[in-house]
């Protein structure tokens, strides 16, 4: 039996008309409305959200929830927090919020579960109190204090993320590093930098038949050895987290050194679990349960408030609003914490490996965009480079802008006249895209510059900006592992919310799966 596809819908037709008037271009709406900026916001959980820079009033808005009823998706929502099995093509649940149960007011779930989860975090904690209290030794005695996490995609995008995030913190290691990428370079470059009888390394593969990592793994068992570890020393050096226990077992890994990761987490939802030890190692147990708290109160948020106060729930109806009838087909992080240079990545990943389908759950053609290209990187940084195309080029992109307001380092004298140019700069460029500088406005600029009619008649066209991109602020009052971890959440649980408005499953990735299997084929033959 098909279902009727969301655009086909009357709400849907309505939608598209509405959004063809006039008066819902950026400059009008802020016309019309003085106090805009102030208007069209909220905060949640140290996470403040305006929304003023979107082309839309509370009619509208009225309409996109609609759509949240014309779906079902209070049912949908209901069904994920059941733990039932929304990954319909794997016959598997999405249970990754299970990981941050436990803390005040988080979702309940069912005792097997949770007891599975908790046993593993509690050896989790006990492997991060040795390392940190010196325990664990290396091949020659010397202690390990150097972490390097091997994996690729979840099991590498949201631990290195949330490592480079809490940079500030405390560190327990001399250093900790990320290895996902096979180039014989990036191997090369890092094992100059580490020192092997005190260097820890974290095998990270759901499957344990990642080639990728694999062929790292192995050329690090390689080094190990030629630095004078014996095979019988060698496992005092790993740690290996993966859903393949069996497989584990027949490399050579004892049950200690074994870790669960469970078929029902997906990998870019995998950080919250043992995939996350690096950053338990790095910060401590207590910073990593904090994260975990602070994904676990965005959780129940987003169980429990209202559509128009829901944090990931407005971030989704703004996006479907800009991919689906603005017909933006690409979403721009502009990142303005450098603390938070690694997120865009993280985010591409959640995003386009979620959403990024053409059926829908019965596996009908969709003629309807889905997840748009996520791009991006540090906003100071684009602002020199490909800031220019969104300003007067052809792209059709929407934006984020996130910043953090009130982290500070008193070890920096100029520390608050950094951090001003920095927000200065990111309201300057949201404000820049939104309303651009129409014809009139840029003559009488370059009358004041100075220049004579003939120059003004040249000109004039190359320095006006047509405006129109539309762009969400999102400002952290602090960032700290509560606040980040709620930040991540909300992003899971807006990419969950779009895939229920545009049909789709959200928790496969077949089109990973196929790259994989004919990289396999090619390496057989």
């Amino acid at each position: 039996m098909d279902i009727q596809l969301i655009n086909q819908t009357p709400l849907w037709n309505r939608l598209e008309a509405t959004l063809q008037q006039p008066h819902y271009s950026l400059p009008h709406l802020f016309r019309s409305h003085q106090e805009r900026i102030s208007s069209y916001q909220f905060s949640v959980l140290g996470i403040t959200l305006n929304y003023a820079y979107q082309a839309l009033d509370q009619s509208l808005l009225g309409q996109l929830m609609a759509l949240l009823n014309e779906v079902g998706f209070d049912m949908a929502r209901q069904r994920l927090f059941a733990g039932e099995k929304m990954n319909f093509t794997e016959e598997r649940g999405a249970l990754h919020m299970a990981l941050r149960c436990g803390e005040p007011n988080s979702p309940t779930w069912p005792d097997s579960i949770q007891r599975e989860i908790d046993c593993e975090l509690q050896r989790l904690e006990t492997l991060t109190k040795q390392f940190q209290g010196g325990v664990l030794k290396g091949f020659s005695g010397d202690t390990l204090n150097t972490v390097v996490n091997l994996g690729i995609g979840g099991s590498d995008l949201g631990p290195k993320m949330v490592v480079k995030a809490l940079e500030p913190y405390q560190h327990y290691t001399k250093a900790t590093h990320f290895l996902a990428n096979p180039d014989p370079w990036a191997l090369q470059q890092l094992l100059s930098q580490l020192h092997a009888p005190q260097s820890l390394f974290i095998l990270s593969s759901k499957s344990l038949s990642t080639l990728e990592t694999l062929e790292n793994y192995y050329s690090i068992v390689d080094w190990l050895k030629a630095q004078g570890c014996t095979d019988e020393d060698l496992e005092k050096h790993f740690v290996v987290v993966t859903s393949a226990q069996d497989t584990a077992r027949e490399m050579g890994f004892s049950e200690q050194r074994l870790f669960a990761m469970w078929d029902h987490i997906g990998g870019r939802y995998s950080l919250w679990s043992a995939i996350g030890l690096s950053i338990a190692l790095t910060y401590g147990w207590p910073v990593f349960k904090e994260l975990l708290a602070g994904a676990s109160a965005m959780d129940w948020h987003f169980k429990h408030a209202p559509a128009e106060q829901n944090l990931p729930v407005m971030l989704a109806l703004l996006g479907v609003l800009n991919r689906n009838f603005l017909h933006k087909d690409a979403h721009l992080m502009a990142i303005y914490d450098g603390r938070l240079s690694y997120f865009t990545e993280f985010i591409q990943q959640l995003d386009m490996e979620s959403n990024g389908k053409h059926v829908n759950q019965l596996g009908q053609s969709i003629d309807y965009g889905t997840s748009p290209l996520v791009w991006g990187g540090l906003g100071i940084n684009g602002q020199h480079a490909y800031y220019q195309a969104v300003h007067q080029g052809r792209l059709n992109t929407t934006v984020d802008f996130i910043a953090v307001r009130s982290d500070r380092d008193d070890s920096l004298p100029r520390f608050d006249q950094h951090q001003t140019l920095i927000h200065r700069s990111m309201m300057a460029q949201a404000q820049a895209m939104a309303l651009g500088r129409d014809e009139a406005t840029t003559r009488q600029r370059l009358i004041k510059e100075g220049y004579s009619e003939p120059q003004l008649s040249r000109l004039v066209p190359h320095r006006c900006f047509e405006g129109g991109t539309t762009s969400n602020l999102i400002w952290l009052d602090q960032l700290n592992a509560h606040t980040l971890g709620a930040l991540i959440a909300t992003y899971e649980h807006k990419v969950f919310t779009q895939s229920v408005i545009w049909q789709i499953n959200p928790f496969d990735q077949w089109g990973v799966e196929l790259g994989k299997t004919l990289l396999s084929d090619l390496s057989a033959r």
